[in-house]
């Protein structure tokens, strides 16, 4: 009995042996491109990651940092004056009521995008509120901003001449107070025609009073970048990615001396990478300064480990306690707790603080009825995650007042009382959720991911290797069993089917 070719092919499955030569060697490569790429995984996750955390045109970080996909929601809330009669009579205090929430929700996007040479990009944010809830028509009683901040402008001036500006203006100036709704207050503003009167007079050009009719506390700031000024950040490439380098072309602003008027730190949107616990840097648009937020504690937020960093004392001081803060003076170096804001608000004596004067000289609310600060409702805070720098969540809190004082010259304030009267705070919340959260806690363990699956891969590889020698000695025993046979029973056999 002769073994033939068909015999012999059945032996191997009907396939010759070329065919099975071909298909273990595409097997073995396959095995190592798995095995190359599993290392790849574990070794080279970082340099993924840093290209993950690196802004360029069309990518899809790019996508979420031009258009924010995330919507803030800004609660409005105002002081009513109610006792504006009794302005004269130092022995009552002023009293105020709190009236809000106007509750709006703010969205923004980049514009005006342009990419530096040394890795940087310049650009504009516009910003858009959209309403809520609240009624707009509710009507609110406060200080008249015009009469308080002409006589702040005008405060050390000679004497005569204080005194004959405001007498000629005394018709214009007869309300110390007024009466304005909420709409008129923040997005609409109410026509006020002294703002263009006091652009087109000499005196007060270094003042560069903007070209309006009307004022409100947010008039003309909805869908405009003008408010922002112009923002210049790293871009990760050749730069620290997120990080400020300069704002409106400055890299010291003209509000504040130096060195409190040094631009630095984040843009706001992403901070610094693997955040210690201690403090971040921000430069604020509202402020027109750089601020620092200092640690307080861990918490989680949507499954994401996260620091939280609040406004302490030492950012609300004017020098009285931390005397490296001087040089945010101004020229009045008042209690503790307000941020003297005249220089970048052309010369009006506006002065922010957290709301109720919260963390601020108890000074400011003993002069007052009806604000109490509360650390519940008034703490400022931003929670960020700390190996990406990606805030993930923000309770962001300012108030805004007039600092009224006795000014000699000017009629209206001659007799006046000394104190801080509120205005306006506002608040901003947002916390990540659903997608976005989910897309952030695979950022964050992206190393843990990374080298999961590289060991994976390896491990498999060489399982896989392994599994397939083991059986390929098998099929080696097997077929020496075989051939063992063959020659024991004296059958001729052809030499591919030995070789093989």
């Amino acid at each position: 009995m002769q073994c033939t070719l068909s015999q012999s092919s059945s032996v191997l499955g009907n396939r010759g042996p070329s065919h099975y030569a071909a298909f273990a060697l595409d097997i073995d490569i396959l095995l190592l491109k798995t095995n190359i790429c599993g290392l790849a995984f574990t070794c080279l996750w970082s340099v993924i990651f840093d290209s993950l955390l690196t802004l360029r045109e069309g990518s899809l970080l790019y996508k979420y940092w031009k258009d924010i996909p995330v919507e803030l929601k800004t609660d409005f809330y105002f002081f009513n004056w109610t006792n504006p009669e009794d302005f004269y009579n130092l022995s009552a205090k002023p009293r105020f009521e709190e009236i809000g929430p106007y509750t709006f929700w703010q969205s923004e996007k980049k514009v005006n995008i342009s990419w530096n040479d040394n890795g940087t990009v310049t650009f504009r944010v516009e910003k858009y509120w959209r309403y809520e809830s609240g009624n707009l028509n509710d009507t609110i009683v406060t200080m008249n901003p015009v009469p308080v901040g002409a006589s702040y402008i005008l405060r050390n001036w000679n004497y005569f001449i204080k005194k004959g500006i405001f007498i000629a203006l005394h018709p214009i100036f007869r309300n110390l107070q007024i009466t304005k709704t909420v709409g008129e207050l923040l997005f609409e503003g109410y026509p006020e025609p002294l703002i263009k009167i006091a652009r087109a007079i000499p005196l007060f050009a270094k003042h560069n009073f903007p070209n309006w009719d009307r004022f409100g506390w947010v008039y003309s700031r909805n869908g405009s970048s003008e408010f922002e000024g112009t923002f210049t950040m790293g871009t990760g490439v050749n730069s620290t990615f997120g990080q400020i380098d300069s704002w409106s072309g400055y890299q010291r602003t003209p509000f504040f001396n130096s060195p409190c008027n040094e631009v630095y730190g984040s843009a706001g949107q992403f901070f610094e990478r693997n955040l210690k616990k201690d403090s971040v840097k921000v430069f604020s648009t509202d402020l027109r300064r750089s601020v620092n937020l200092t640690f307080d504690r861990e918490e989680i937020v949507a499954g994401v480990v996260g620091y939280r960093y609040i406004v302490d004392d030492r950012l609300l001081d004017n020098g009285t306690i931390y005397p490296e803060n001087r040089c945010f003076c101004n020229g009045d170096c008042l209690p503790s707790g307000m941020l003297n804001l005249s220089n970048t608000r052309h010369g009006y004596p506006l002065f922010l603080s957290l709301p109720h004067f919260y963390r601020a000289d108890p000074y400011y609310a003993n002069l007052i009825d009806g604000v109490k600060p509360d650390s519940n409702i008034d703490e400022f805070s931003v929670t960020i995650e700390p190996i990406t720098g990606i805030p993930v969540k923000a309770d962001a809190k300012i108030q805004a007042s007039f600092f009224v004082q006795p000014i000699p010259g000017v009629l209206m304030f001659e007799t006046a009382p000394k104190f801080m009267l509120p205005v306006i705070w506002t608040r901003q919340t947002f916390e990540i959720e659903g997608l976005y959260a989910v897309m952030l806690w695979i950022l964050v363990n992206f190393s843990v991911i990374c080298i999961s699956i590289g060991i994976s891969m390896v491990m498999l590889s060489l399982g896989t290797f392994s599994f397939i020698t083991y059986k390929r000695h098998l099929a080696y025993l097997r077929q020496q069993k075989r051939l063992e046979f063959l020659k024991e029973q004296n059958i001729p056999l052809k030499t591919e089917f030995i070789q093989r």
